[in-house]
């Protein structure tokens, strides 16, 4: 494992002071409101967006009831554009807000295998 984020992002009251990281083969998520720190393997992550505020009006933009309804949200990520990451794991949808999400997906993107 390497101990050098790629990527860190700043603590902000919209992440309720939370830190995420990106590293070379994972994703950690340091929540506050959960476990101290949640790791997503880079090799399990199915998709990530950048998604617009307001998670339940994503029933009206065409997507899944339970995409919409049932994500893990660890900080105020429905009040602001904020990171959507699809998974295989038991929760399947999480939602944060980094202090910059665009370039939070775009370095993710570029670490993701076979893309």
């Amino acid at each position: 494992m390497n101990n050098t984020p790629l990527y860190k992002s700043k603590r902000t009251a919209k992440s309720l002071w939370q830190e995420y990281r990106i590293y070379d083969d994972r994703i950690e998520l340091q929540s506050w409101i959960l476990i101290h720190t949640i790791s997503i393997p880079i090799t399990d992550v199915l998709q990530i967006e950048v998604r617009p505020r307001l998670v339940i009006a994503d029933l009206f933009r065409g997507k899944r009831f339970v995409y919409s309804v049932f994500p893990l949200e660890i900080d105020l990520a429905d009040s602001w554009p904020h990171v959507a990451v699809t998974r295989r794991a038991l929760f399947k949808y999480i939602r944060f807000s980094p202090d910059d999400p665009e370039k939070f997906v775009e370095i993710c993107k570029s670490i993701l295998p076979g893309r």
